[in-house]
């Protein structure tokens, strides 16, 4: 039988217990009280589950009380949230691809336990996205929390793993959703596999009641990944393309390689997200780097890369392919030397750069 242990900060037991209701990470973590969440989260709150794994190592996972029965509200994400979104979903459907698992699911786990990671526990230098227990490679922080032993609530200094990234706290949560398992050959989890289930909502729906005890937790994520429509990272059939911008030349830069993407970021780049998903085939989307300028530029059409070649632009090869219902546009700035061109799916942005003097070339290619 799963062991289940209820830790509460004394702060908010009494008005739990009043009220009999919880609040959702996001309606906490609005853009005006993330540092205030962040220091009242110091305290861990909520029930913790000890999952034996079959290698012989017991990891207990502690989830916070304010998202256990509570409800989403839908909105657009607002900037923290999308990049907090850029920053898991890259690993999270690389794991899941690899563990039979639903990316959605991960991320919006990921989101609700740790409260769009600004807990002190996800925080940086923790890194802790699902309260899990114990230390990693030696690696640990401590928290005080709340425990009922014999019956009286106590105050204990409790040692949480510390990750070197979000990457490592994703794995660990892996090994609970593959591993876990109190008979032998039976995983406890393996209802919300993807193998096993039809859709992420079959996951969801087996994970209430065994990962968390909160009879709305299915419910929870559901409306998390339809609010931030993380079902796009199911899709292993497309490449994430990164987003970043140069303070000095003005100029956006887009690629699909993670690599380049954290390179030009760490030289002083600006990492602006995720823009849109790209197919792993379809039309060929060519690049090309102005050595005069310093430019970039992108390309469906075959005659404009040659052309541009002739001018003198040097051809940097296939950089990604446009395919999907997602429409990418393309405007020019006939004032500025670099950043000449800009591309995005977003038609607000779109429609205020044509008011500021940008012109309109109409469609660059598609996306997913």
């Amino acid at each position: 039988m799963k062991i289940q242990k209820l830790l509460f900060s004394a702060v908010v037991l009494s008005t739990v217990a009043a009220s009999q209701t919880t609040v959702f990470a996001e309606e906490i973590l609005d853009d005006t009280n993330v540092e205030e969440a962040t220091e009242q989260n110091s305290i861990i709150v909520g029930e913790t589950t000890e999952n034996p794994l079959t290698n012989g190592e017991n990891i207990e996972t502690t989830h916070p009380a304010n998202v256990l029965g509570a409800t989403s509200n839908t909105r657009a994400a607002s900037s923290y949230q999308q990049v907090f979104i850029d920053s898991v979903a890259p690993s999270a459907r690389t794991l899941a691809a690899e563990n039979d698992m639903y990316a959605s699911v991960m991320i919006a786990q990921a989101i609700i336990e740790s409260g769009w990671g600004q807990s002190a526990l996800a925080a940086a230098p923790n890194y802790n996205l699902f309260g899990i227990k114990g230390n990693y490679n030696g690696q640990s922080v401590t928290f005080k929390t709340q425990e009922y032993v014999n019956g009286e609530w106590i105050t204990i200094d409790a040692a949480f793993r510390k990750y070197p990234s979000y990457a490592e706290s994703l794995l660990d949560n892996v090994k609970v959703i593959k591993t876990t398992s109190f008979s032998s050959g039976v995983y406890f989890y393996a209802g919300a596999w993807k193998s096993n289930t039809n859709s992420y909502k079959d996951a969801t729906a087996y994970l209430q009641g065994r990962y968390a005890t909160s009879p709305t937790y299915a419910s929870t994520l559901n409306s998390v990944i339809e609010s931030y429509n993380l079902t796009q990272y199911d899709n292993t059939n497309s490449n994430s393309m990164y987003r970043l911008y140069n303070p000095n030349s003005g100029e956006h830069f887009y690629t699909n390689d993670a690599k380049e993407k954290n390179w030009l970021d760490s030289v002083g780049w600006n990492y602006e997200g995720v823009e849109w998903q790209s197919p792993k085939s379809g039309s060929e989307v060519y690049r090309l780097y102005n050595p005069n300028s310093g430019d970039h530029h992108y390309t469906l059409a075959a005659d404009e890369k040659d052309h541009l070649v002739k001018s003198g632009w040097k051809y940097e090869g296939r950089c990604w392919y446009s395919g999907g219902s997602t429409t990418l546009y393309r405007l020019y700035n006939p004032n500025a030397k670099t950043g000449t061109h800009h591309y995005t799916k977003n038609t607000n942005e779109h429609n205020n750069l044509v008011k500021q003097g940008w012109r309109d070339e109409g469609i660059g290619w598609y996306g997913q």
